[in-house]
């Protein structure tokens, strides 16, 4: 698997072993390998699975990186024509509870996630707490089958700004206001760098949404969506996908929690929602 360099002088982070497979960091790692489309690691005291919501491989065409004038520059970045990506959540057990970060397309679209935590002996009704990255729909796709909420269980947590922006805002019929009704009395509002349940710590990261967050658990650090061309964005920090709302913002933040991952004097863990394999990257030391 290919290694790529952080900015200059920093160290290489490294993929992990690919999905379906169990790379093992601590004693309470699965034993054995998972089903298709889920990887297991534990860190410290948290079980960390990332749940695929895609089928197969998914590539992200240089196209959508090119900008108002840096096409030359991508095709001559990722000669391949395309980069690797891909959709995923992340499951997040600890204290006994179930964390899970954002939820993919939705069945109805093509998401796997209720496949993936049905491999795993799991139902929506599992899950204690979800936590939401951004509104795109394809991270708040797997809120709703039609208009009723398929989390019937978890206290939802969703960043104020972003709530704002899609809901207050915006158009009362959209998905994403019909999706924030449908867990009404269970739906919990919070401000850049509140602490949630279980010391989750929220982090703004806004450019690609105007609320995008992040989210700090241990040495676990969600990434959301500040890359989705990884490989190609790592060479150049300043490449936006069209998905960006704000490109001088989400620069900034990308800049922001790369640097925050090179600083810390622990060893981060990042998990990214469109990272291409199993969607974790493990900073070397």
């Amino acid at each position: 698997m290919k290694q790529m360099k952080w900015l200059a002088g920093v160290a290489f982070l490294s993929f992990l072993a690919s999905c379906g497979n169990v790379k093992k960091e601590t004693a309470s790692t699965e034993a054995s390998a998972p089903p298709q489309g889920v990887t297991v690691q534990g860190i410290d005291q948290l079980k960390l699975t990332t749940l695929k919501d895609n089928e197969g491989d998914k590539r992200m065409p240089n196209k959508l990186f090119y900008g108002l004038r840096d096409s030359a520059h991508v095709e001559l970045l990722s000669p391949e024509g395309s980069v690797a990506s891909s959709i995923h959540c992340f499951l997040v057990e600890t204290e006994g509870k179930k964390v899970l970060f954002d939820t993919g397309n939705g069945a109805e679209n093509g998401g796997c996630l209720l496949m993936r935590l049905d491999s795993l002996g799991l139902s929506p009704a599992d899950i204690d707490y979800l936590v939401l990255t951004h509104f795109h729909n394809d991270h708040i796709g797997g809120m709703l089958q039609g208009d009723t909420a398929v989390f019937t269980r978890a206290e939802v947590y969703v960043p104020e700004t972003e709530y704002d922006h899609w809901v207050t805002k915006g158009d009362t019929t959209a998905f994403a206001a019909r999706a924030m009704r449908a867990y009404a009395g269970r739906l919990h509002r919070f401000a850049a760098n509140d602490t949630l349940p279980l010391g989750i710590l929220s982090l703004p990261a806004p450019g690609h949404t105007p609320g995008h967050t992040v989210y700090r658990m241990g040495r676990l650090l969600i990434a959301g969506d500040l890359m989705h061309g990884l490989e190609l964005q790592l060479q150049d920090l300043n490449l936006c996908p069209l998905f960006d709302m704000d490109r001088a913002e989400a620069v900034a933040s990308r800049k922001k929690y790369i640097e925050y991952v090179r600083q810390s004097n622990d060893s981060l863990i990042v998990a990214g929602m469109h990272f291409p394999d199993n969607g974790i990257w493990n900073k070397s030391e």
